[in-house]
């Protein structure tokens, strides 16, 4: 089917639907003619018959004479709709079949089916790698259309299947390729055995459409770099590479891959998403804690049936669906799909999809970015014999029964407890080693009958972010860590999974519920503490500067309510606590700071606020050398020390 201009191309295109609307019309015209017959030349219904089909055929043989001139004018009319629609209907009939056949002999059907063809691939080629990578385009349902020179090879392989589309000529001509639709398809794969071929190809396509995705194939290695620079986008070497190699450089740019988590459940629902879009599932790949490499399998699945097989398949056999099972649970359900799709705008439908289902977790993610993904998502265990993750939390000393309960029926053992204290680097870490609700329960026993122990841990739990804290917990396996995390989240403990000091230390700051506070005021003012206290924030201690030798002399108060304050008060009234006090305000000129703690970051502001007001702060979570800078500006009172 040569592309150059064919005269039968001007031929008028003539819908098959004509025809149905014109035999409808005859249709109507023959029950005109019956109903007529019947009541107005006053016939039975056969012999209105009759009358009706030997009036409209012109025939007449005069045994059915009209009289009267309303049958007269009925008779006139039936005749001539009749001669009409028969001539209509007959003209119709001839130019369709006309039309088909000189389809058949002059390939305009074919042409017009190209015509309307986009988002399409131009297959240069068909030899043996060439049938390699249309087998693969046909496999994933990739509209094509090739271009093979060999007539013979076109004529007995190609156009005895009509759903395939070939021209025979060669593709390093323009107007070839421009018959193939060039400026409407997605992409051009070059697959002749003659590198010299593949150039010209590749530089004519490269000037027909600019913006156009050219693969191509070099015979031999020196060619590689000639071909790049001609214009190819990827450039393949059958020596190393197959069919299929082809086909995924040429569908690249409609290429992603993604990083999921789900359960063995849960493969229908996300290949269904994938399959719905036109999408094609490539491939899986399991990154496994003890593989530096992922395990990768081929699945190439672009068809429903294929995906109802392999779930009926699971169905059937509970020991191949039992051994996926633990492959997901030992990588917790998170793994990664290549997908390829028709176009750019159908993979960002799945992404979408899969992100408002909460199954996906990134796009395009290499290795150490899906192990970082996994640390927050999941609990990709370093030691696959026992597998364990961090967890991040935020509640009081009254929530520790509830938190324990959550996470050893779950039968995991919580390992150790971390606290992130203001001023220091590294996390206070201690370790539990608790697996059982009667070490629990023996421990909060402990705290009832020693308040001080109680008041200690409370404080450090308040210095602590106001609460946040960590542990590590272990588990019989992953699934029992990822129901504990569920748990945790929903009763509202859980702040997040394997998080990095940087970002827990990110966290407690952004919260704001522990600061510092820089102030200045005489000894015995203590509107501080009072407006601290009455707007329902904590005060933890008191830090005094001593210039000079800059030191910090700290001491724990852990007001927590009006009684506390009162007590407090009242300590200041002995003499030796006063004069030792009035001795430190003296010193650090009566610059002094509170760690303040609150259960909620307005209530940390309000009290800047009213602080503001009184004119006694100076700052809020200054760093050292701002503090020193303060301290050592003020002018220094005499004071003696007897």
């Amino acid at each position: 089917m040569p592309p150059q201009r064919n005269p039968m191309e001007s031929i008028q295109y003539v819908p098959i639907s004509i025809i149905y609307y014109a035999l409808a019309a005859l249709t109507a015209l023959i029950v005109y003619g019956i109903l007529g017959s019947i009541y107005i030349m006053g016939l039975d219904f056969y012999n209105a018959v009759y009358f009706t089909i030997i009036t409209i055929a012109t025939v007449g043989y005069g045994d059915i004479i009209p009289l009267t001139i309303p049958q007269k004018i009925f008779s006139v009319t039936l005749a001539l709709g009749g001669v009409g629609l028969i001539a209509y209907v007959f003209s119709l009939t001839v130019s369709v079949v006309t039309m088909t056949l000189q389809d058949t002999i002059s390939g305009a059907r074919i042409r017009r089916l190209m015509q309307s063809m986009n988002n399409h691939f131009i297959l240069c080629g068909f030899g043996r790698v060439g049938s390699a990578v249309f087998k693969e385009l046909q496999k994933r349902n990739q509209k094509s259309i090739i271009i093979e020179k060999d007539r013979e090879i076109v004529e007995k392989e190609l156009w005895d299947d009509p759903n395939v589309l070939a021209i025979p000529e060669s593709a390093a001509d323009e107007e070839t390729l421009r018959a193939a639709g060039i400026k409407r398809a997605r992409g051009v794969i070059i697959t002749t055995g003659d590198d010299v071929d593949n150039l010209f190809i590749t530089l004519t396509c490269r000037e027909l459409n600019p913006d156009i995705w050219i693969v191509t194939r070099a015979s031999k290695r020196e060619n590689i770099k000639r071909l790049y620079r001609a214009g190819a986008n990827r450039v393949i070497s059958p020596e190393i590479s197959g069919g299929e190699d082809i086909y995924f450089a040429a569908m690249e740019p409609t290429m992603v891959k993604i990083t999921v988590k789900h359960d063995v459940d849960d493969i229908g629902r996300e290949a269904r998403i994938i399959l719905k879009h036109g999408c094609t599932l490539e491939d899986i790949e399991y990154h496994l804690p003890e593989f530096k490499e992922p395990l990768v399998r081929k699945i190439g699945v672009s068809e429903g049936g294929e995906l109802e097989r392999f779930l009926k398949i699971l169905e059937r056999d509970p020991a191949r669906k039992s051994s996926l099972k633990r492959i997901y649970e030992s990588v917790s359900g998170i793994h990664s799909h290549w997908i390829s799709g028709p176009d750019r705008e159908s993979i960002d439908a799945v992404i979408d999809e899969l992100k408002s289902e909460g199954i996906l977790l990134g796009v395009n993610l290499n290795d150490e970015e899906i192990k970082d993904v996994a640390r927050k998502h999941g609990r990709l265990v370093e030691i696959i014999i026992k597998p364990e993750m961090s967890i991040v939390e935020n509640h009081g000393v009254d929530d520790i029964r509830r938190e324990a309960e959550i996470i050893i029926n779950h039968g995991c053992t919580i390992e150790d407890i971390e606290y992130y204290l203001p001023g220091f680097s590294e996390p206070l870490r201690r370790n539990v080693g608790v697996s059982s609700m009667e070490e629990i329960g023996s421990f909060i026993k402990t705290l009832r009958s020693e308040p001080r122990k109680l008041e200690s841990l409370d404080r450090l739990y308040t210095l602590s972010g106001g609460g946040i804290h960590s542990h590590r917990i272990s588990g019989p396996d992953s699934k029992s860590l990822e129901l504990v995390e569920r748990e945790l989240k929903k009763e509202g403990f859980l702040i997040g999974v394997n998080l990095k000091l940087s970002e827990i230390k990110s966290i407690i700051q952004e919260s704001g519920r522990v600061v510092e506070m820089l102030l200045k005021h005489d000894l015995g003012n203590m509107d501080d503490k009072e407006i601290i206290i009455q707007r329902g924030g904590r005060i933890l201690d008191s830090k005094h500067y001593l210039p000079g030798v800059k030191q910090v002399v700290t001491r724990n108060l852990n007001i927590r309510n009006m009684d506390d304050l009162k007590r407090c008060m009242e300590e200041l009234e002995t003499p030796d606590a006063r004069r030792s006090l009035k001795a430190l305000y003296s010193i650090s000129r009566n610059i002094h700071s509170h760690t303040v703690a609150a259960a909620d970051v307005r209530i940390i502001r309000k009290i800047e606020e009213d602080l503001r007001k009184r004119g006694i702060l100076l700052g809020v979570n200054l760093t050292e050398d701002e503090i020193w800078e303060i301290v050592e500006s003020e002018m220094m009172e005499k004071f003696c020390i007897e």
